[in-house]
């Protein structure tokens, strides 16, 4: 039997799964687009559609990448700036 068991081996439940939930949300739906059309490895631009799709749209101006992850929030501290979500 083969590895892959769909287009994505994505679970909530691996070790570092501490996603928030804007996180899990935008996993699922590359694994919906890629199960969807058929596309195990989507293109950076199907990627940045997929985001838009969910209603991601650029709002502050660009700042360096300095490194290759964003810092995570503290347990207890809101998800959003504004305290909602």
């Amino acid at each position: 039997m083969s590895h892959w068991m769909s287009y994505t081996s994505y679970s909530p439940y691996f070790d570092g799964g501490d996603m928030a939930d804007d996180e899990v949300e935008f996993l699922r739906a590359i694994a919906e687009f890629q199960k969807r059309f058929g596309r195990r490895y989507p293109t950076w631009l199907e990627v940045l559609h997929v985001a838009r799709c969910l209603g991601y749209r650029k709002v502050a101006a660009p700042v360096p990448i300095e490194r290759p992850l964003p810092p995570r929030r503290e347990k207890g501290t809101p998800k959003t700036p504004t305290g909602t979500d």
